[in-house]
């Protein structure tokens, strides 16, 4: 539906909507110090508190392990990926044949000198069971039952103590460790991608060791290994056949998305030195203190966080592809202008969003509506189900993400429902009658939303913080003062607005809106 809106009111709820955002965060920053600040004894037990830049001279919220891994890996192998690339681009002139071997090489030659030979172990043994499920003759339904077993044994081991003995963690840093648990994840996704591609190729039956050189080029693809995104295998093939562009444009075009994810990465630690939220919550009692407008800034804070490491780690590796002729996805699509789950599943994370559709929900629906004795939205509802099944096995099978995708399935579901009421005829006489105008119908569907994205925003606070903190904003939500709950539904009113007026503009690296 085209939002027509006029412009001075869609200009009030963009006014608004940026408003609310930076008073939540000024209320956040401001309750802090009062809190911590004035409480020297009480900042210093904060143990995720590090020094941070001596010009500052202040403490540094170092919590996010995550992040702090990524810009250890780009630290560490930044010139070792801008070497990969010059000796591809001159095998790429000589002999593009040569290529993948090449890829295969560079990877091995990498995490045996920077990683160790154990992390190489591990990160060839997915690829290995794959490739001798091939090698063995071995269908999808074989694929995606070793699937299944690998994530569930990955999630398991993960807490054992003898996998942690075989790494020699004490001697690792705990990036590297982090580094390695990222890693397995982004090559089971590979490995899946690869191999019901194989499958789906009717003209192979058996792997062949060209088939191999294809599977362990585009598995172990170094820029991507560890960080993502999830290019496909089609993808990535498209590489060594799509004509390039000039060396020259390639090489401007990474030094400006390089230069502007730096200052990100600059604005990004700056701020870690001044909001100390992630940090706070390994005392809960603190977090209880936050009023309601500062316990939304800290949400805020979280999403808006959360999509600034994706657009840094995500961008830099995309950037490096990009040099190797490869088409990455874009970058996430800022939370703050996301009103609905679909939107957050298709925008945020593409490649995965791409890989659940492709390799998931379309084989499943395909399969479901080969029976015709229910209506086409229950298949969509059971193969969304199967989708958000893998979805909590691939993140981990633990409370807090569990929690976390049955409220995505639950929203998407709403959506779903949502979509078939606004097809039938009662609707449309309701629009007629009642709403009679596009702009009017905008407003309505606005309404609507903004309980969703209520919903959407404490799903993803189960993912970003955990149990506890979840639990506190539904309890903050589902009990709130007169004067607060009038604040917070403006706020998502003008958000679903901003939302729906700012839905056909593309994130960064978008080349086509994403179907």
């Amino acid at each position: 539906m085209k939002y027509t809106l006029p412009s001075t009111e869609l200009y009030v709820y963009f006014c608004s909507w940026i408003f609310a955002n930076l008073y939540s965060l000024y209320k956040l920053i401001e309750v802090q110090r009062d809190v911590l600040e004035k409480d020297t004894e009480l900042l210093l037990n904060l143990s995720d508190l590090q020094p941070g830049w001596s010009s500052l001279s202040r403490l540094k919220d170092g919590s996010d392990i995550e992040w702090s891994s990524w810009k250890y890996f780009l630290h560490t192998s930044w010139h070792y990926l801008i070497f990969q690339f010059v000796i591809s681009e001159l095998i790429r002139e000589a002999s593009i044949c040569v290529l993948k071997y090449w890829y295969i090489l560079s990877s091995v030659i990498f995490i045996t000198i920077y990683m160790g030979f154990r992390q190489l172990v591990i990160i060839f043994a997915q690829p290995f069971i794959y490739a001798m499920i091939l090698i063995c003759g071995g269908r999808k339904l074989s694929i995606w039952i070793t699937s299944i077993l690998l994530l569930l044994s990955y999630n398991s081991l993960k807490y054992k103590y003898y996998f942690w003995n075989f790494l020699d963690y004490e001697e690792m840093q705990d990036e590297e460790v982090y580094l390695i648990l990222f890693s397995v994840a982004w090559i089971e996704l590979r490995c899946i991608s690869y191999s019901l591609d194989f499958a789906e190729d009717k003209s192979t039956k058996v792997l062949t060791l060209n088939d191999a050189v294809n599977m362990f080029s585009y598995i172990l693809y170094l820029p991507l290994l560890y960080m993502g995104p999830i290019i496909l295998y089609e993808e990535f093939e498209k590489s060594f056949i799509n004509k390039r562009e000039k060396l020259k444009t390639r090489l401007k075009r990474f030094a400006i998305d390089i230069t502007i994810l730096q200052f990100y990465t600059f604005i990004l630690d700056l701020t870690f030195h001044y909001i100390y939220f992630f940090a706070m919550q390994s005392n809960m009692q603190l977090i209880r203190k936050l009023p309601t407008i500062a316990l939304c800034g800290g949400g805020l804070w979280m999403g808006l966080e959360f999509h600034m490491k994706y657009v840094i780690s995500y961008g830099s590796t995309a950037a490096f592809s990009r040099l190797d002729n490869m088409e990455p996805p874009p970058t996430p699509r800022c939370i703050a202008r996301i009103h609905v789950y679909s939107q957050m599943w298709r925008h945020f994370d593409v490649g995965l969003y791409r890989f659940l559709v492709k390799y998931i929900y379309k084989p499943g629906y395909g399969m479901l509506c080969k029976f015709n004795s229910l209506p086409k939205i229950i298949y969509k509802l059971i193969a969304s189900l199967a989708t958000f099944l893998f979805i909590f096995v691939w993140h981990g099978t633990v409370w807090h993400i569990l929690i976390w995708s049955v409220l995505n399935y639950s929203g998407v579901t709403l959506e779903y429902i949502g979509q078939v009421i606004s097809k039938h005829e009662l609707y449309e006489k309701f629009r007629v009658n009642i709403l009679k105008t596009r702009a009017m119908e905008v407003r309505f569907i606005a309404f609507l939303c903004s309980p969703l994205l209520a919903l959407s925003a404490i799903s993803n606070f189960y993912l970003f913080a955990g149990s506890e903190v979840g639990n506190l904003f539904f309890e903050c939500f589902s009990q709130p003062s007169l004067i607060n709950s009038i604040i917070l539904i403006l706020s998502l009113y003008c958000c679903c607005h901003v939302s729906m007026a700012l839905e056909d503009v593309q994130s960064r690296g978008s080349c086509v809106k994403t179907k």
